[in-house]
This record gives C-alpha cells, sequence and structure tokens, in this order.
C-alpha cells in the first residue's frame, strides 16, 4: 500500500510539473480547455473525444500514468484517453501492423515537436516509421493508439477488442482487469 501511496504522490508532482512545462512552452490547441487536466490527466469526464484536436496534429505529446479500478495503471494523453496497444504489432524490432480500414477505428498517436511524460519512464518511450511515413510514439517498443469508441476522458471501451487491443501499461505492457482476466472481445479487433 505504501507503494502506491509514493506512486500517487510522485505521479502528482510529475503532472504538476509537466503541466507547469506546457504552460512555459506556450503550447497552444494541444490540451483541454478550462484546466481539465487534473492530477493523473483524468477529470470530471468532461473532455470529449471531439474536443480533442486532429490526431497527429498536437504540437507536444503527453503520456501519463494513469490509475483505474478497470485495469490498475494505464497510460493517457494530455485529455485523459487512453491509448492502446496492438497484439499484432512487435516491440522487438518496433513495427505498426494496423492500417486502412484499421486506423478508421485505432488511429496512430505520431510523434509532436515534443514527447512529455508523466509517470512514464522517458527511457521506453521512442518512436517508429509507420509505412505511410509518419513516425508514431512507441512505449517500451509497442505503437501507440487511440480508440475512436472512447467519448470521455478515462474510458477503456477498447480494453480487450477482438482479443488483440488493449490499454497500455506505464511499462508498456498490456493493462489487465484486476482480476488478471482480460476482458471479453467484441468487433473492432482487426
Amino acid at each position: 500500500m505504501r507503494g502506491r501511496r509514493s506512486r500517487k504522490a510522485l505521479l502528482l508532482v510529475s503532472a504538476a510539473a509537466a503541466l507547469s512545462l506546457v504552460g512555459a512552452c506556450g503550447a497552444t490547441g494541444g490540451g483541454a480547455a478550462g484546466g481539465q487536466n487534473g492530477a493523473g490527466g483524468v477529470d470530471s469526464g468532461t473532455t470529449t473525444l471531439q474536443q480533442q484536436p486532429e490526431i497527429g496534429k498536437e504540437p507536444h505529446q503527453m503520456l501519463s500514468a494513469t490509475e483505474s479500478g478497470q485495469v490498475g495503471w494505464f497510460v493517457a494523453d494530455a485529455g485523459g484517453f487512453a491509448l492502446y496497444r496492438y497484439d499484432k504489432d512487435t516491440a522487438k524490432p518496433p513495427k505498426s501492423t494496423c492500417d486502412g480500414e484499421c486506423l478508421k477505428t485505432w488511429p496512430p498517436v505520431l510523434v509532436g515537436e515534443h514527447t512529455m511524460t508523466s509517470g512514464v519512464d522517458p527511457t521506453l518511450v521512442g518512436s517508429v516509421d509507420r509505412a505511410d511515413g509518419r513516425k508514431q510514439v512507441t512505449l517500451a517498443g509497442w505503437p501507440l493508439y487511440r480508440y475512436t469508441g472512447d467519448k470521455k476522458a478515462g474510458e477503456l471501451t477498447g480494453q480487450g477488442k477482438g482479443g488483440t487491443w488493449f490499454a497500455v501499461t506505464p511499462e508498456g505492457k498490456k493493462a489487465q482487469a484486476d482480476d488478471g482476466a482480460a476482458p471479453g472481445s467484441t468487433g473492432d479487433g482487426y
């Protein structure tokens, strides 16, 4: 229990420092309005996917460790939206296999001018060149994606889709249900 409290305290301090850095960098258009980015990147749920900038157009990427009763610790973007990894991709070497129709449901997290972390080891963050020439953010080698079915911050509706899509932990592993079993899988699995 003490480790969890220490991690939460570290997360709060890291989030505050990162938010200060974003403000100091003069980020525009990349964050949510009205202070919706609370500690851990998840707020009261008022941020919606439609309020987020076009995916891939963010000047800064923020990877924040966030805790959920559903899966424990997972990584979210600056708006608090869950980030996912795909079992058909590879980490060693990093390779993205989601393309075509898959990208309409699972858009890649693209490299911005700066990638910042809060509760995520920055040495685990990298990038991979996609077949379309864009650079995609990786965590522990795994390419990262968003799920268009997540409509508000903190949702994990993509978790377990098709038995191949999972929220990613701060260590780059698959987030699992608290009981250790993956949730049931339906549709959008590709």
